[in-house]
């Protein structure tokens, strides 16, 4: 069975060309357009990574971290954004996600990024 990816960005086409390209990575993928919609797909069960985009429009992707790791403590992320900067990169880090993406970026560096994380 494929590893299920989460993919939560406000953004519809960002999500279709992450699960494409997860997709053909080999894993399995759902798509949440907001922080809630996330939660309720991990709370299903199953979820190995999530890939969160910072500004989301209930909540930002590190505020998501938070109420996941409420009960998911394990559950490796990874935040990608079109706002970075040297302070977001810390913040992020130090808030437990595993690494962190500035847009635009290189899909096979995301997808590395994951087969390193994802058993």
């Amino acid at each position: 069975m494929a590893a299920k990816i989460l993919v939560v960005d406000d953004q519809a086409n960002m999500c279709w060309i992450l699960s494409k390209v997860l997709a053909e990575a080999g894993f399995a993928v759902a798509t949440a357009q907001t922080g809630k919609d996330a939660l309720a797909i991990v709370a299903e069960g199953e979820v190995m990574a999530a890939i969160i985009d910072y500004r989301l429009p209930d909540m930002t992707g590190i505020q998501l971290l938070a109420r996941i790791h409420d009960n998911h403590t394990r559950l490796p992320a990874f935040l990608i954004t079109s706002y970075g900067s040297k302070a977001l990169r810390q913040e992020a880090l130090q808030a437990g996600f595993a690494g962190y993406f500035d847009k635009p970026f290189h899909n096979q560096t995301l997808v590395a990024a994951l087969r390193r994380t994802v058993p």
